[in-house]
C-alpha cells in the first residue's frame, strides 16, 4: 500500500511535494524522527541533526532503487538490505579526500567511463568561476536591472489582482524578465558565421588550430566558416569563459547557458550549470517562494519546463549532472517521464560508481560551508529525491520541439518536434496517465559542439 504524503522542509513557507511512499518506508522515516502531520512529514527544527537527514536522505535514495531495479532490496553503503531491515545503527562514514586530491582520479588509460568522470571534475571546477566577484560586477553592468526589476514589480502586481493565492514572488518574475531579455535582446545564435571578407554564406570545414589568445579564453576548438565565394576562412572559437562571452554575446548552447549562469549569479538567484550528457547544457534557478528549482533553458526562452527535451525534442536521455557552488546533484530523473526507458541507457559509469564520485565531490565542496548551510542543502536533496521517485505528467508547453538553431541543425539533432507519432497527442496522454496509473512508479557525460 502507498500512501500521498507531502514532504516539507524548515522554512517559513515549506514547500510541498505530493508523492508516493510505501508504507515500509514511511514507517522507516518516522523512526528516524520526522514527525507526521494532517497531511505532511516535517523536519523538526531542533532535534533532527544532519546525521539522521543523512540517513533519511539514503533511505528515501534506497526507496528510489527499489522502483529502478522492480525488487525488494535496496543498496545502501555498498550492501543490500531490505528497507523493514532498516534500523537506526552508528553512521559509518565513507572514504573522504583531501581537498588537494581530484575526486575523479583515473588510470591513465582512458575509457568510457574515465572521460565520463573527467567531465564532471571538468564542470566541477568550471562553475566556480560564476563566483568572481569582479566578473559578476562586469556581468552586473550589461544587465539593465533596473528595468528588468520594474517590469517584474509591475506584473508582480498584475498577478496578485488576478490570483491572489498564487505563491509567486518577485525573484520569480525577475528570472522570466532576465531570461527573455537574454533570448531577445543580449545573446546571438551561432549557425554559421557570415564571411567577414565579402558576407557571403559560409559551410563548415575541419577544425583550425587555436591561438594563444583563443586558449586564454578557454576556447581549445575553433570552428572554421569557410566561405566557397572568396575562399577564406572564417574563425569562430568557442569560448568556454564566461567573461569573454560577456564581449562576443554569441555562438550555440554552450556559450549560452554558460553567460546566463554568470547573469543568474550576478543578480543573486542561486544557480547551476546543468549538463546533459545527450549535448545540451541549460540552468536551474532555485525559487525561495517555491522551494524548489526551476529549470531555465535560455537558448529556448523557457523557464519550468523540464519534459520539454524528452517530449519535445525527443531525446533519449541518459545522464543530467546539477553543478554549483555548494553541490553536485545526478538531476537526471526530474527531465524523464520515461524512467523505465531511461536507465538501460546509464551504461556510460556504474551506478555506484558516479553515486560514490558525486558523494565525494561534494564533501570537497562542502567543507568550508556551515552547519547550517550544509544542512539547508541536505533537506533540499531529500526533497528532490522524493520529487524524482514519481514520473511527471507532461504538460502542453513541453510537448514542443526545439526553436534555436537553423532547422536542418534541429533535424540533423533530431530536436524538431515528434510529430512522426501514428497516435494522437489525446492517445499519448492516455498512455501516461495509464502507465501512471498502474504503478510503474520506478526510477530508473561534457561535449563543447553544444
Amino acid at each position: 500500500m502507498r500512501k500521498n504524503i507531502s514532504l516539507f522542509g524548515l522554512k517559513t513557507k515549506p514547500f510541498s511535494l505530493d508523492c508516493c511512499l510505501s508504507e515500509e518506508l514511511l514507517n522507516v522515516l518516522l523512526k528516524w524522527g520526522l514527525k507526521r502531520g494532517e497531511t505532511c512529514l516535517v523536519f523538526p527544527k531542533d532535534d533532527t541533526s544532519i546525521k539522521q537527514l543523512h540517513k533519511i536522505r539514503d533511505l528515501v535514495t534506497g526507496e528510489r532503487n527499489i522502483r529502478l531495479n522492480g525488487s525488494n532490496t535496496t543498496e545502501m553503503s555498498g550492501s543490500s538490505r531490505r528497507v523493514t531491515d532498516m534500523q537506526p545503527v552508528a553512521h559509518r562514514p565513507s572514504r573522504t579526500l583531501d581537498s588537494n586530491q581530484d575526486p575523479t582520479a583515473q588510470p591513465a588509460v582512458m575509457t568510457f567511463e574515465s572521460i565520463f568522470l573527467k567531465t564532471l571534475q571538468s564542470n566541477f571546477l568550471h562553475v566556480m568561476v560564476y563566483e568572481n566577484p569582479s566578473l559578476q560586477k562586469k556581468a552586473l553592468a550589461c544587465i539593465p536591472i533596473q528595468e528588468l526589476s520594474r517590469n517584474a514589480h509591475e506584473k508582480l502586481i498584475q498577478a496578485r489582482k488576478m490570483d491572489r493565492g498564487h505563491a509567486l514572488n518577485e525573484q520569480d518574475i525577475l528570472l522570466l524578465e532576465l531570461l527573455n531579455w537574454f533570448k531577445c535582446d543580449f545573446f546571438q545564435w551561432v549557425n554559421n558565421l557570415p564571411c567577414s571578407k565579402c558576407g557571403g554564406q559560409t559551410e563548415s570545414k575541419e577544425n583550425l588550430s587555436p591561438s594563444e589568445d583563443d586558449l586564454r579564453w578557454d576556447a581549445s576548438r575553433v570552428e572554421n566558416h569557410f566561405c566557397n565565394h572568396c575562399q577564406f576562412s572564417n574563425r569562430f572559437p568557442r569560448y568556454n569563459n564566461p567573461e569573454k562571452l560577456l564581449e562576443t554575446r554569441r555562438g550555440r548552447c554552450g556559450e549560452w547557458s554558460n553567460c546566463f549562469t554568470l547573469f543568474c549569479r550576478a543578480v543573486g538567484f542561486e544557480a547551476r550549470y546543468i549538463w546533459d550528457a545527450t549535448d545540451h547544457v541549460w540552468t536551474e534557478v532555485y525559487s525561495s517562494s517555491q522551494q524548489r528549482w526551476l529549470h531555465c533553458d535560455p537558448c529556448e526562452n523557457v523557464c519550468d519546463k523540464p519534459l520539454l527535451y524528452e517530449m519535445g525534442w525527443g531525446k533519449k536521455l541518459s545522464y543530467i549532472i546539477a553543478f554549483s557552488k555548494d553541490e553536485v546533484v545526478d538531476v537526471t530523473w526530474r527531465y524523464s517521464c520515461k524512467h523505465e526507458d531511461l536507465l538501460p541507457r546509464r551504461t556510460q559509469v556504474k551506478e555506484a560508481v558516479l553515486r560514490e564520485t558525486i558523494n565525494n565531490l561534494n564533501k570537497v565542496r562542502q567543507q568550508s560551508l556551515t552547519e547550517g548551510r550544509r544542512r539547508e542543502l541536505l533537506e533540499r536533496i531529500i526533497v528532490e529525491l522524493v520529487e524524482f521517485i514519481s514520473p511527471k505528467t507532461p504538460k502542453p508547453g513541453e510537448l514542443g520541439g526545439r526553436v534555436s538553431g537553423s532547422v536542418a541543425w534541429r533535424v540533423a539533432r533530431g530536436e524538431i518536434a515528434l510529430e512522426v507519432f501514428n497516435a494522437s497527442i489525446g492517445d499519448h496522454f492516455r498512455i501516461l496517465s495509464l502507465w501512471s496509473s498502474c504503478s510503474l512508479l520506478t526510477l530508473g557525460p561534457q561535449s563543447r559542439e553544444i
